[in-house]
């Protein structure tokens, strides 16, 4: 039943979804998939009892569910870290580089670990539309920091493309032809992941795409991804990561609108800058905003309570339907004006040119906006829309 939320015929048609290689914050426990010291050519990797019980069958839900609806469902993924004896450290969590040089053992070691994760989950009947080397690598120049990570500076990120990665997944069948992202950070981090790794043209020509989170947008003016696309046309733009609840009031906080505008806004602003997609972190999680071996709860589109088999759907889950149900991922975005600063928005036009999307948002949380949508392809047609206070709307019609 909650997958069918997000993946079934009456569900809100997610096309993306993200899963972790191996563990992150959001497991009972750090685990890799190797833990045999210098095992460089993973030997000994398996994968856990937390992919056959609690990740491969919910994919496999989520792949034969989208399928009946005719929706090609494109996973992709990324480790939040090596397992720690290919680290300075020793540890998986706890901020530190990649032992050795770029173009040496340990380096080709994270890339072989990726290259035995891709092998076991083909087994299973599940590829991968795209990667990124890790996640969030500029964390990890923190050496306290609290969950797993590996510090990847741009220069790093770009070697381990260069030498490891990028060979590997351009030389096997399996994978030569999956999408890379590098990035997968805040914004930040950019241009200078950009600047870095596609100035090297060995790095250059394994990269497909940027990836972003959310953190910090609010500090950080999206002309950084305006700059990002202009030194570098033509490459993919994907924000990877977001969620509600990871500052302040930590956790979820049950039917908070505040967070939901928050996703409207943001997704409205990135998309306009030129972002192609937009992925919320957890899908699901317990009243505590967990489970978190770290203690970092956050909240989530949906909520799940074990102790009574419910869940509820937070406001930020019916934000997240507004775009992934209406705005198909072969539209086109055009431009959008509004003479109100209270009004955001963004417009769409789907394949045959006639049909358009408008997904509208009421900044204001006090007043009703009064706004008037006229097509500049048709003058004479418009409608005229009503948005109560810190509401979302999505218009579809017709020129024709």
């Amino acid at each position: 039943m909650l997958m069918n939320q997000y993946y079934g015929d009456k569900g809100i048609g997610y096309r993306l979804t993200r899963v972790v290689v191996a563990s992150s914050d959001f497991s009972t426990h750090p685990y890799s998939y190797n833990d045999v010291q210098d095992d460089f050519e993973m030997v000994n990797f398996n994968l856990t009892i937390e992919d056959y019980l609690y990740k491969l069958p919910y994919i496999k839900q989520a792949l034969a569910l989208s399928k009946a609806n005719d929706i090609d469902l494109k996973l992709f993924c990324t480790a939040w870290g090596p397992p720690g004896w290919m680290k300075q450290n020793g540890e998986m969590q706890g901020g530190s580089p990649l032992k050795g040089a770029p173009d040496g053992v340990y380096y080709k070691a994270y890339a072989t670990y990726y290259k035995r994760y891709f092998e076991e989950y083909d087994k299973e009947g599940i590829r991968y539309w795209m990667m990124t080397p890790t996640n969030e690598p500029r964390e990890g120049r923190s050496a306290n920091y609290s969950f797993q990570v590996v510090n990847f500076t741009s220069e790093a990120e770009c070697d381990f493309v260069k030498y490891a990665l990028g060979p590997m997944l351009r030389s096997s069948d399996l994978t030569k032809d999956m999408k890379l992202f590098i990035g997968d950070e805040n914004r930040y981090a950019f241009p200078d992941f950009a600047e870095t790794c596609l100035g090297d043209a060995e790095t250059a020509q394994y990269i497909d795409g940027f990836a972003w989170h959310w953190y910090e947008d609010e500090n950080i003016p999206p002309t950084v991804i305006d700059e990002t696309n202009q030194n570098h046309p033509g490459y993919m733009n994907l924000y990877t990561e977001a969620c509600g609840g990871w500052k302040n009031s930590m956790g979820p906080l049950m039917g908070e609108w505040e967070r939901a505008d928050e996703y409207a806004h943001d997704i409205i602003e990135d998309i306009s800058h030129g972002v192609q997609g937009w992925v919320d972190w957890n899908i699901v999680l317990d009243g505590q905003g967990g489970p978190d071996w770290v203690n970092n709860f956050v909240d989530a589109p949906i909520i799940a309570n074990y102790t009574s088999d419910e869940f509820i759907k937070q406001p930020m889950f019916y934000v997240m339907g507004h775009f992934s149900k209406f705005v198909l991922d072969n539209y086109t975005r055009v431009d959008f004006e509004s003479s109100n600063d209270d009004v955001e928005g963004v417009a769409f036009i789907a394949p045959g040119g006639d049909q358009r999307v408008v997904v509208l948002h009421n900044l204001s949380g006090n007043t009703t906006e009064s706004c008037t949508i006229q097509d500049q392809a048709k003058t004479t047609r418009f409608a005229n829309i009503q948005l109560p206070p810190a509401s979302i709307a999505t218009v579809i019609y017709s020129i024709s």
